[in-house]
């Protein structure tokens, strides 16, 4: 006789008013045991995170999971949505790659979503390749922002470039780094010295880098590429 799947269950509402709805805690536990009971699947436990935002990895019922998931021997992992899983589909995606690391199946119902499945497979690769446009666009306004607020002398997030300082929100001209600055273009374009060579000298004067550390030639290689030459 052929042994039954073994199936853990997770469920998942962000807040109170959820328990109430069609997706409260009940509900979905509900869809999943109905699920197994129609496919003769073995429910071992539901897992469940109560007024917890998907957002957050560090819960007590998905922890309880995964623990329970390395010890005992169950073949898939089953939810209601993906979004009662995680809100951050690169948390999904990495949820559900160590899942089959361990040759754990994931279901997830509402997307009529199976892991060992050619179309499961084939929605996975897609949701792979949304979440990377997501992140590269994310990236691109980030990049557009900066490069904004920089041509407008306000302050960003990130290393503020050598040659500034920020004063509130403002970003304004840092004197001595000025001049350590166009000492460095000095003695790469007329002197033609490596960059090592330049962050000995600046080392043995005892000038100080922004972090207020010594110089190496990679510090000052960054410096010469990237310093506020239009400010000088």
């Amino acid at each position: 006789m052929k042994e039954k799947m073994k199936v853990y269950g997770y469920v998942r509402v962000s807040s109170e008013q959820q328990k109430l709805k069609d997706n409260s805690i009940n509900n979905q536990r509900q869809h999943i045991e109905d699920y197994c009971d129609r496919y003769d699947y073995e429910l071992v436990d539901v897992f469940s995170d109560e007024g917890i935002s998907g957002k957050i990895k560090n819960r007590v019922g998905l922890n309880d999971l995964f623990n329970n998931l390395r010890k005992n021997n169950i073949d898939c992992l089953m939810v209601y949505s993906l979004s009662r899983f995680s809100r951050k589909l690169k948390d999904v995606l990495e949820f559900i790659e160590g899942l089959e690391k361990n040759n754990i199946k994931f279901i997830s119902l509402k997307e009529n979503f199976d892991s060992n499945e050619i179309v499961g497979k084939m929605m996975l690769g897609i949701l792979g390749s949304i979440n990377e446009f997501e992140v590269n666009l994310l990236g691109d306004r980030i990049s557009d922002v900066k490069q904004y607020k920089k041509s407008k002398n306000e302050v960003y997030n990130g290393k503020i470039l050598f040659g500034m300082y920020k004063r509130g929100k403002k970003l304004v001209k840092n004197v001595s780094e000025i001049k350590i600055l166009k000492e460095i273009i000095r003695l790469r374009e007329v002197e033609k010295l490596s960059y090592f060579k330049i962050s000995d000298y600046l080392n043995e004067l005892g000038f100080k880098s922004k972090e207020k550390k010594k110089w190496y030639g990679s510090s000052v290689r960054s410096v010469y590429l990237n310093g506020v030459k239009d400010k000088i």
